[in-house]
């Protein structure tokens, strides 16, 4: 039978992840692919391999702290789905205003 060779988007809808989240794992190499000219392509025989051998959730987890959806019980970020904060938004303080300031004039300081 044929290897069956995945893009990034196809990988990540097989992981139930995003895309950056496998270009995360590739940068640092954790995750088995391949180049062809500048593109990344994935064996899939290769990636369950990978998964099989425990190192995926792991690296899933580091690399954006969540697993993916059809893993995480309904929990998003520690918190049960659906879940609201009740603090609002914080807006930035006056240290970040007086940061940004001086990058723009750095002679501001």
């Amino acid at each position: 039978m044929a290897k069956q060779i995945l893009t990034v988007s196809e990988l990540a809808e097989h992981l139930s992840v995003h895309r950056i989240t496998i270009y995360r794992l590739l940068k640092g190499g954790t995750l088995p692919g391949f180049k062809i000219g500048r593109v990344w392509r994935f064996d899939l025989e290769e990636i369950a391999n990978w998964m099989a051998s425990g190192k995926a959730e792991r690296e899933l987890i580091a690399s954006d702290g969540n697993l993916p959806d059809d893993q995480n019980d309904g929990v998003v970020n520690g918190a049960p789905a659906g879940t609201l904060s009740s603090s609002p938004p914080s807006s930035p303080g006056r240290d970040t205003r007086q940061r940004a300031a001086s990058l723009k004039h750095p002679s501001r300081t």
